[in-house]
């Protein structure tokens, strides 16, 4: 894990909303998304074309210490099995 990454980590636990989402999201890719819509590119100043291959994959483990993750989705999530839909 670099900085950057523990520094997100860090913020994301200390805004309620944030944290929220991350409730419900897998993934780091589905958080960037699902926090796109409130015009969020950035987390404690870093930018999220600035995080390294390192870096997304300690966030991909920590958004998924919150419960979800792609063997085990919130059923809104991309990873869901659409089987309710039918």
């Amino acid at each position: 894990m670099t900085p950057f990454a523990e520094r997100i980590a860090r913020r994301i636990l200390d805004v309620d909303n944030f944290e929220n989402v991350a409730h419900v999201c897998c993934d780091w890719e589905e958080f960037v998304f699902e926090v796109a819509e409130w015009g969020v590119d950035h987390i404690a100043c870093i930018d999220f074309d600035d995080l390294s291959e390192e870096d997304i994959d300690f966030l991909d483990s920590f958004i998924a210490s919150f419960g979800c993750s792609p063997t085990n989705p919130h059923p809104c999530s991309k990873y869901a099995d659409p089987f309710f839909a039918a």
